[in-house]
C-alpha cells in the first residue's frame, strides 16, 4: 500500500469514529429535545440537534475520504517513490 491509501484509510476508520460519536449521542440528544419541546426551550432543542448532527456530518465526510483534507496533505507530492537503486 502507498501512503496516501494508507492515510485515506485512517481519515475512513476516523469517519466510522465520528459515526460511534453521534450515535452514541442519540439518548442524550433525545432527553434535551424532550425537554427542550415541552418546555419551550429553543437552546435545548438546538443542542439536542447539535451533539447529533455535527458528528455525523463529519463522519459522513470522512466515511467519503475527506477528498480536500487529502489533497491538502499530498498537493505536490508524486505518487511513485524513489528507486532504492539496483
Amino acid at each position: 500500500m502507498k501512503s496516501k491509501e494508507i492515510f485515506c484509510l485512517v481519515i475512513r476508520l476516523l469517519g466510522l469514529i465520528f459515526l460511534y460519536q453521534a450515535l452514541a449521542a442519540v439518548p442524550g440528544a433525545i432527553s434535551l429535545l424532550w425537554s427542550g419541546a415541552s418546555r419551550m426551550m429553543l437552546r435545548n432543542v438546538l443542542l439536542g440537534w447539535l451533539m447529533v448532527l455535527w458528528p455525523l456530518a463529519v463522519a459522513f465526510w470522512m466515511v467519503r475520504g475527506a477528498p480536500a483534507l487529502v489533497r491538502l496533505a499530498y498537493s505536490g507530492r508524486s505518487e511513485t517513490s524513489p528507486s532504492q537503486g539496483s
